[in-house]
């Protein structure tokens, strides 16, 4: 079995991403690291020593970085400022970071079927979903009338019912992080 870690931002984020590729990826273990490491919280250089720490008595294959651009992809800055946030964390040349154009939930857009099913609602998105403001707010908008809300925490199962395939159709990023992954998992 290869043993993959995943740090991110938010436990959702890094429960979110698993429960997606582990469908795609049964031999692949996912496992969420640096626990205790929240938000702005991966920016402190505490994160490289904890990170550090958790590596001695666990081997991975390789590590996901999840990070958030909180913006949209014609924002360089932004980008620059999460690859140099990455650069001294990275582990291994093998090490992939998932930057999600604005946020993860920009993911559920590739397959809004699923969202529109869960909350029974019925959102229309054709587009490219990484050219949207603020995907989390927008689908919590979408469900203030709904019998169900959305929050943030409903994303791992969510993620789980997603068809990745569909996701990476239409997430140009996502896609792009599975190419790299799958070579790199080989």
């Amino acid at each position: 079995m290869i043993r993959v870690g995943l740090i991110g931002e938010d436990p959702y984020d890094k429960v979110s991403l698993k429960n997606l590729l582990a469908k795609k990826f049964p031999k692949v273990h996912f496992q969420p690291l640096l626990k205790g490491i929240r938000g702005n919280g991966l920016d402190s250089p505490k994160t490289a020593r904890a990170l550090a720490e958790e590596l001695k008595s666990e081997k991975f294959k390789l590590l996901i970085f999840i990070r958030d651009l909180d913006g949209l992809p014609s924002q360089t800055d932004l980008k620059k400022k999460v690859e140099e946030w990455f650069a001294p964390l990275k582990h291994k040349a093998q090490d992939i970071l998932l930057m999600n154009i604005w946020e993860l939930e920009t993911l559920i857009f590739g397959d809004i079927d699923v969202f529109n099913k869960k909350y029974g609602v019925s959102v229309r998105f054709s587009g490219d979903p990484m050219m949207i403001n603020n995907p989390k707010e927008k689908l919590m908008h979408e469900t203030y009338k709904a019998k169900s809300k959305f929050q943030q925490s409903d994303c791992p199962d969510i993620f789980s019912l997603l068809d990745i395939d569909k996701v990476a159709a239409k997430c140009k990023y996502f896609d792009d992080f599975l190419i790299e992954f799958k070579r790199k998992v080989k």
